[in-house]
Parts: C-alpha cells; sequence; structure tokens
C-alpha cells in the first residue's frame, strides 16, 4: 500500500543525495534516479535541483516534503491495522527478520513448542529491511534498547546480553580480547543516539568522563559499518550482533553494561503468539536461556 516512490523521495530529501538515499535503502544509486524519475513523471512536476554536488528541493518539492510524512504515516496506520484484522484467529505466526533481528534463539524454542501442541501452527518467516516496517511481523527476536517501534509493542526479557564494541578487522585493537576505556581513549566510539536507554545513556556518559570522543548516530545500518571500517572508528554493539558484518570483529570490554534480549511481539497478540509466549515464559521459569 505504502508507495515505494514516496519513501525514496523523503530518503533523497532528508540525505541530500541519490547515493547517501541508495545507502540508506540498500538499493543502488540508478534505482533511486529512476523512482525519483517516474515520481517527477507521475506528478508532472520537477521535485530536485540536480548538481554535481548532490540534490535540492524545488518549491514543489519542498510541498510535498512537508505533506508526505504524514501521508505515509496515514498509509502505515492503515496498513497496520488491516494487517492486524486479517491476522486475527489465524493458527499461525509471522516472524520478522532483519540484519540486526536474526532469529538465534527462536528456532530451537519453536521446535519445542511444536512437540508440546496438539494442533499444527504454522509459521512464516518475513525478511524486513528496516525496523519501522515491524508492525508487519507478529514477533521479532532482539534486544531491547528503546527505539521507537519497540515501544508500541510488549516484550518479553530471556536473558542480558553485554554491551561491547566492534572494529574493523584491521583495526590496531582487532587482537585484544577485551577492550579497556584506555584502550578506546584515541579512538571515537560511535553509539546510538542518546535518550533511548538508560543503560546506553549511562555508558556514553562514562565513556566522555574518560575523556572518550563520542559521535551519536539516529540508527545502526551498512552506512554506519562503513563508516567504522573506513575511519577506525569503535562501534559500540551488543555482543549478539558478533555476526552483522564480515569485516567487523566484536570484542568484549571491561564493563559491567547489558541489554535485555528475548521476544517483541503485538500488544495484541493473536491466539498462536499468546500460546508461544506462554510456552516461553514456562521454559524460563525453570531454565536458563542464552544464545
Amino acid at each position: 500500500m505504502l508507495n515505494p516512490q514516496l519513501n525514496t523521495f523523503i530518503q533523497v530529501a532528508e540525505n541530500g543525495s541519490f547515493s547517501k538515499a541508495a545507502e540508506k535503502l540498500y538499493i543502488t544509486p540508478s534505482a533511486v534516479i529512476q523512482q525519483i524519475n517516474n515520481l517527477e513523471k507521475e506528478l508532472q512536476v520537477s521535485l530536485f535541483i540536480r548538481t554535481r554536488h548532490g540534490t535540492q528541493l524545488t518549491p514543489a518539492g519542498e510541498y510535498l516534503f512537508q505533506q508526505a510524512g504524514s501521508l505515509l504515516q496515514t498509509c502505515r496506520e492503515i496498513e497496520e491495522n488491516l494487517i492486524t484484522l486479517h491476522r486475527r484467529g489465524q493458527r499461525k505466526i509471522t516472524v520478522g527478520t532483519s540484519l540486526l533481528m536474526k532469529c538465534r534463539v527462536f528456532y530451537p524454542l519453536w521446535a519445542r513448542f511444536q512437540k508440546a501442541v496438539n494442533d499444527q501452527i504454522d509459521v512464516e518467516i518475513l525478511d524486513l529491511s528496516l525496523n519501522k516496517e515491524a508492525y508487519k511481523a507478529d514477533l521479532l527476536e532482539g534486544i531491547y534498547d528503546g527505539e521507537a517501534w519497540q515501544l508500541d509493542r510488549q516484550f518479553l526479557p530471556l536473558f542480558q546480553v553485554p554491551i561491547a564494541c566492534a572494529v574493523a578487522r584491521n583495526h590496531p585493537l582487532a587482537n585484544k580480547s577485551c577492550l579497556t576505556f584506555e584502550d578506546m581513549r584515541p579512538y571515537t566510539l560511535v553509539t546510538i543516539r542518546s535518550n533511548m536507554s538508560e543503560e546506553l545513556d549511562r555508558l556514553q556518559q562514562e565513556a566522555k568522563a574518560q575523556g572518550i570522543r563520542v559521535v551519536e548516530v539516529k540508527r545502526y545500518d551498512l552506512s554506519v559499518f562503513s563508516r567504522c571500517i573506513v575511519h577506525q572508528d569503535l562501534l559500540q554493539t551488543p555482543l549478539c550482533w558478533k555476526d552483522i558484518h564480515p569485516d567487523l570483529i566484536t570484542l568484549p570490554c571491561a564493563w559491567n553494561y547489558s541489554l535485555a534480549y528475548g521476544f517483541h511481539y503485538e500488544q495484541e497478540p493473536n491466539s498462536a503468539v499468546r500460546e508461544f509466549m506462554d510456552f516461553v515464559r514456562r521454559i524460563k521459569e525453570t531454565e536458563t536461556l542464552h544464545l
């Protein structure tokens, strides 16, 4: 239902270039240009002034940019409500996965659940390119770090995951078995934006107090990982993300900061999700779960 061209337009407007928008959308710059050209042709207006240094919005582009955010939000809410209505009563669980939201403990728990229930419940694995698409899934597995989409869902914590640091494989610290604040002092520490998680905020504050330069980013994506590799920065990351990029190595740190890891699910889940969550709770009461 959401117009992909409109979403691409917003990314170009926010980032000021086709190539930067392509990085955010995980598509090629030529695909971005084609979508914008098609949108301009459909609307019969010019939305951007193209220059060798990037893009600038035309007056028509400025107007569309002002209106597009609320329009996309309305479309997303309608789509979310339609999905919720469709799923009610279904004996099926849709599990969302992405670069940072992988099924690390779901599969073994699901196998045990299937043996324990009397009827067959179908499961669908849905690939989500962006966290803002989380509403399309009944269930997601991962850390709880205060992202906006997490606030609209229930969360079942399973265990704590230590916060670590990722560095490029050729980084001077890559061979360390454990990093200290003293090790980090000559480098820049890239972290997620503040005011999302009290635990992450405390870590950032201590890092700054230790004389470490801290740079905040809005979200983690491939462009952030590439920046850390190219500039030899340190990337604050939960230890469970050690497999997110082949050119990054994740190292434990000499601190006691951690984040909860578990299942994110809908506020009003269908019966299949409720049964699975109840099953996981019973296991959690008698067993120590871990990655």
